[in-house]
């Protein structure tokens, strides 16, 4: 009898587990359809996943809950990339290696965190990686690949910033200028060289 109840419930924790994951894969799918700006229809998203709409306030409790779930499996993937291209790589190559494994991406973290910030969360992390990062700068300074006179903070929000723009608004970015995405990537991967090569230079004024 035990072994009855304890192998439905491992069907019944995997059946969850199953549904939770179609209902964050088709989240994903629509935000990437449909763009931030048009918010997250749960009823499409409980069709997509072909589920009842009350599966998502029962498994995540509201939309917000949804996109950080959403957020946190996209974040862990993104971590685990950013820890792999940073293996000793200097402040140039590092930053335009996220950009080139990143601009693609058009389904995102910065997408989802955009989103709940639109739907009122104001306890949304926009630098979820702040410290880290405005560490590494540091280091950076102590190689000599960024001047020491520079507003490391306000760098660390410049190039967040930057990078998560572009992230949510390529594809529109492309079409305005009349250009494929891949090509607009290149060209604006070298506007972001010449800038971060700049930062080994004091800042004017200084």
């Amino acid at each position: 009898m035990k072994d009855s109840q304890s192998n439905k419930a491992i069907k019944q924790n995997r059946g969850r587990a199953e549904t939770e994951r179609r209902l964050i894969e088709v989240a994903l799918e629509l935000i990437q359809k449909n763009g931030v700006l048009a918010g997250l229809n749960l009823r499409q998203v409980a069709e997509g996943a072909g589920v009842n709409r009350g599966n998502i306030y029962h498994y995540f409790g509201s939309r917000q809950d949804l996109l950080r779930a959403a957020i946190n499996r996209r974040f862990n993937a993104f971590v685990n990339a950013y820890t792999k291209s940073k293996a000793e790589a200097g402040f140039v190559a590092r930053r335009l290696r996220a950009f080139a494994s990143n601009a693609s991406n058009d389904s995102n973290d910065s997408m989802l965190r955009a989103l709940l910030v639109l739907d009122g969360d104001d306890a949304v992390d926009p630098m979820p990686l702040y410290e880290g990062q405005l560490s590494q700068l540091r280091q950076d300074v102590i190689d000599g690949d960024i001047d020491k006179g520079h507003d490391l903070d306000a760098l660390q929000v410049a190039l967040s910033s930057f990078l998560r723009g572009y992230r949510i608004f390529r594809l529109p970015y492309a079409k305005r200028v009349g250009i494929k995405p891949n090509e607009l990537d290149d060209r604006v991967s070298r506007i972001l060289r010449t800038w971060l090569e700049a930062m080994k230079q004091p800042p004017k004024g200084s």
